[in-house]
């Protein structure tokens, strides 16, 4: 398929699909059905192991909604809130690790894409802001009224909604927006690392532990303790397990099926 707001590139294992409207790459709900689109074709790809989701060139991850094509401020139609709603619970239940890969700003719908995100790496470049109380509105993709009080805990989520300053990659580094902060001379390379790791680990188990650490969030610890038990009769019978124990006694890379 060939996408209008959005490039997908594959390397081995690793799918990179880039939000490509730069410069600040602003959330249409055509770009949103296009992620939504290609979630769905890497889904069944089966040599996509691991995704990287980034923002066309320097300035910008994403930088909100694009305020053009809404009638009323950014997040006001609804179409727009159910398209990106629906966005944040796939990025949330993918089977696949899905990397946010962030430079420059970050900015209401673009941290609704980003925070989500399975790990987010972020260059020393990113900026970060959810300031949508002093544009007259509120966050409305279900993460900042919705997930980020489990991301962040009450008061973090507190301080960074209700003041809506801009956020420095170091602060959200502190906050726990994102899982590292690298020198933008390094960026691309960490990148790289962590999605090609990422790619290389068992399917199943990456599958298992994201939806039970979602289940925590959401339903709770003994449902947790349900998928643990059904994930584990699963696993510990696969060809995968095998694979992964016979490799660590044998001294070598294991390479792993998904089955």
């Amino acid at each position: 398929m060939t996408f209008e707001t959005i490039q997908v590139d594959h390397d081995e294992g690793v799918t990179t699909v880039t939000l490509n409207r730069p410069p600040f790459n602003l959330a249409t709900p055509e770009l949103v059905e296009e992620l939504m689109t290609a979630f769905d074709q890497l889904e069944a790809r089966a040599e996509t192991r691991a995704v990287v989701l980034r923002g066309a060139g320097e300035r910008a991850f994403c930088a909100g909604a694009d305020i053009g094509h809404e009638k009323g401020p950014a997040g006001e139609g609804r179409g727009l809130r159910d398209a990106g709603r629906a966005l944040v619970d796939r990025i949330e239940t993918y089977p696949k690790p899905v990397i946010a890969a962030i430079r420059g700003w970050c900015i209401g719908g673009g941290t609704g894409i980003a925070w989500p995100c399975d790990i987010r790496i972020a260059s020393d470049t990113a900026k970060f802001r959810a300031g949508d109380v002093y544009l007259g509105i509120i966050p409305s993709w279900s993460v900042g009224m919705v997930r980020l009080v489990h991301y962040l805990g009450r008061n973090r989520t507190l301080d960074l909604l209700l003041l809506g300053e801009d956020i420095s990659a170091d602060r959200a580094l502190e906050l726990g927006i994102v899982s590292r902060v690298v020198p933008d001379a390094d960026f691309e390379a960490e990148v790289d690392r962590v999605s090609k790791r990422l790619a290389s680990g068992a399917p199943l188990p990456i599958q298992a532990i994201k939806e039970a650490v979602r289940a925590q969030c959401r339903e709770g610890v003994d449902r947790a303790a349900l998928l643990e038990e059904a994930w584990a009769s699963r696993i510990f019978a696969s060809k995968d397990a095998k694979e992964g124990m016979s490799a660590f006694l044998e001294k070598r890379t294991p390479t792993f099926t998904g089955e």
